[in-house]
């Protein structure tokens, strides 16, 4: 018996010997008149086993098997599949991977109980004041880059770029690149179009490849025109509003979503033998789905605010990098060391000494525009010139750009110098 139920027995016995009133067991049992009534009609029938629950000593129906639970602390264990899963993600595992059905809060309590979890420490947070969520789908992308340990040592460091919906939760985009750059960015962009649509405004941080250090120039401020970086003005070109975050806490959807995946992706990884960049990014979508299945939410607005993609669009027109480049008289334009001519065409007129631009996909595809129309061209090879004639004496001549000079000026396509001299090391 428990001592609340020896207390019982005890006033029970008081009141019956005549030491005590019904009124001052009242107080002491905490019951009604009506109530000590009927536990003392109980106590006089059948003594002390009117005091103890109908289902004391029984096993409960709803009990965990033992061989259920010695199979959890074995895959939870130091040496188990899951030895370092939160509770919320093995237990999504177990169900799904290991047809173990078991409450969370059951697996909470026998992981503690078994010393394989402790508490966690909560440290003190500032104060912030709360956002609502947009109303529909569509209205407001929240967009960062996660660069980080995803395969625990088995292949390279990358960084995960992604978009995260901010009325309905979902991941609308990811992809695993070799660093954060210009090109990962534009790759997601032109993804999210083809699949959703252009959304209304995007949320981010102030990377440099996001929003422009640059301060303005006098010619710009008379001109009322303000430094924009190459993603900047897809986004301006394709009307949407860029909203630039000057904290993490004030796109907090995404970096909890980076702490969330770092934890989950990185284990599933790890247990599908994912040791490569390519295998990451076939993994990624099946994972996405699982994600936003779990932990989506509906939005309070049902009618989606995404701009319909149009059926012949020109996408490397618009998700691309873009530079302008100034027609010679010989209708050749120079374009990182190589010489590009362009080709006659029965709707293009003479453009000697016009302004063309040149666009580069992610993929590093060049294209020529003039306007919107886009020219053909063709690539000329470098021919050799009097004074690179052996016994030919002539002035020194300024010497050819070297290859890390080249990896210099294709930077801003790669977002970092390194991975731009790495691609000129592999083509060379």
């Amino acid at each position: 018996m428990s001592k609340k139920q020896q207390r019982r027995a005890e006033v029970l016995n008081r009141v019956l010997s005549g030491s005590i009133t019904k009124g001052e067991a009242e107080g002491l049992l905490e019951l009604s008149r009506r109530q000590l009534n009927r536990v003392l009609s109980g106590y006089q029938v059948d003594g002390l086993r009117s005091l103890l629950h109908g289902n004391t000593g029984k096993t409960p129906a709803n009990k965990t098997p033992p061989e259920s639970t010695a199979s959890i602390l074995g895959l939870a264990g130091e040496d188990g599949r899951y030895h370092d899963f939160n509770v919320c993600h093995m237990h999504d595992m177990l169900e799904d991977n290991e047809s173990v059905m078991i409450g969370r809060s059951t697996l909470d309590r026998l992981l503690r109980d078994n010393g394989l979890i402790g508490k966690r420490s909560h440290k003190k947070q500032v104060r912030r004041k709360r956002r609502e969520r947009r109303s529909a789908e569509g209205m407001l992308l929240q967009i960062d880059g996660s660069p980080h340990d995803w395969l625990e040592g088995r292949g390279p460091r990358m960084s995960l770029v992604g978009a995260v919906d901010d009325a309905t939760n979902k991941i609308i985009y990811g992809v695993f690149r070799p660093t954060e750059d210009l090109a990962g960015y534009v790759m997601m962009l032109r993804g999210i179009y083809a699949k959703y649509g252009l959304p209304e405004s995007l949320y981010h941080d102030c990377h440099t490849i996001l929003r422009s250090p640059k301060a303005p120039t006098l010619d710009d401020e008379l001109a009322g025109i303000e430094p924009q970086s190459q993603f900047q003005r897809v986004l301006s070109e394709l009307g949407i509003v860029s909203i630039a975050a000057h904290s993490p806490q004030a796109k907090g959807r995404v970096e909890r979503l980076w702490k969330t995946l770092q934890d989950r992706l990185t284990k599933e990884m790890r247990i599908a033998g994912v040791c490569s960049i390519e295998q990451a990014n076939e993994f990624l979508p099946g994972f996405i789905r699982r994600y936003n299945k779990r932990f989506s939410v509906e939005p309070k607005n049902p009618q989606s605010a995404w701009v319909k993609p149009e059926a012949k669009m020109d996408l490397a027109y618009y998700f691309s990098v873009k530079e302008t480049r100034v027609v010679k008289e010989n209708h050749t334009i120079s374009w990182l060391g190589r010489t590009l001519e362009i080709l006659p065409d029965s709707r293009s007129t003479c453009l000697a000494g016009k302004t063309i631009n040149v666009h580069v996909t992610p993929e590093e595809e060049i294209l020529l525009y003039h306007g919107k129309q886009r020219l053909k061209y063709r690539a000329i090879e470098a021919q050799p010139r009097s004074h690179d004639k052996p016994g030919v004496k002539t002035r020194a001549r300024k010497s050819l750009p070297n290859p890390a000079a080249l990896a210099r000026k294709r930077a801003w396509l790669y977002g970092t110098a390194k991975q731009a001299e790495s691609d000129i090391i592999r083509e060379a």
